[in-house]
């Protein structure tokens, strides 16, 4: 009897995909923006500054689905289902959930637009959702974190082709750093905090509307603009390919924010 380290079935994927890996010569196109759920089976797809929003929660792990499991499902319901219907309606390109988390990818020319759906979920979280679940689950430490990449990347669908037999096994790989470097900025963020690459920083081209806030002080405005982003350092942190990162703080305001939201989705056009 023959020795082997794996079922014969197992030992034909893994030979199939070796020699697979050492002959075929990849094929990688260039595209200049996101397809809309046309990627083929068998071209990666080489897509140029590319903008991930990653959001996932924070203290996710103390949510129970054996003891809490009316809570627990309400909870990813209210953050994952707001989450996708606000970048939807941002328009991004791709949407997807991880676990507990969402990212968001929108093409390099929607810089701004990208932006404004990242302040407006921000928004929802600080105004809606931590005091929401607090409110049903008092004794509950669970917050957000955030954070924004801009990077070339390589797409491809990997998986088995359509079988009516069972569902459809197969999904979208996305090879490169922006949804990488945007969950481990994510992960540094506070509940209140935003942080965002360098890259993606000076892709705002320090436009005031972003740089500096509207003026007003809980709810009373003023004419003193106050500087909206905090810098910190990251040039001794091998987690990250930039040296800096960029912190926002603040919500849409309760009286400027649809006027600034739509100012800013405009900028894109100009």
């Amino acid at each position: 009897m023959s020795q082997s380290q794996y079922l014969d079935s197992i030992e034909e994927i893994i030979s199939d995909k070796t020699c697979e890996f050492e002959n075929t010569d990849i094929e990688v196109k260039d595209e200049e923006k996101i397809p809309l759920g046309n990627f083929k089976m068998d071209t990666w797809l080489k897509i140029p500054d590319v903008i991930c929003i990653f959001v996932d929660i924070r203290g996710s792990t103390k949510l129970s689905a054996t003891k809490h499991d009316k809570s627990t499902a309400s909870t990813y319901e209210l953050f994952t289902g707001t989450a996708v219907k606000i970048f939807h309606e941002f328009g991004a390109s791709y949407i997807d959930i991880k676990g507990d988390g969402v990212f968001a990818l929108f093409n390099r020319g929607e810089v701004f637009i990208a932006i404004a759906a990242a302040i407006s979920f921000k928004t929802f979280v600080s105004e809606k959702f931590i005091t929401l679940i607090k409110a049903k689950m008092p004794n509950l430490d669970i917050g957000v974190h955030m954070g924004i990449d801009q990077k070339t990347v390589l797409v491809k669908q990997v998986g088995l082709r359509d079988d009516e037999s069972r569902d459809s096994r197969k999904n979208e790989v996305w090879a490169g750093k922006p949804i990488s470097m945007a969950a481990k900025l994510a992960a540094k963020s506070k509940d209140n905090e935003l942080w965002v690459s360098e890259r993606f920083f000076n892709s705002l081209n320090n436009e005031e509307l972003l740089m500096k806030s509207c003026g007003c002080t809980n709810g009373q405005e003023s004419n003193i603009k106050i500087d909206l982003w905090q810098e910190t350092d990251l040039f001794n942190d091998d987690n990250f390919d930039f040296d800096k990162a960029f912190i926002l703080k603040s919500i849409w305001c309760n009286k400027h924010g649809k006027e600034w939201c739509e100012k800013i989705i405009n900028l894109d056009n100009e």
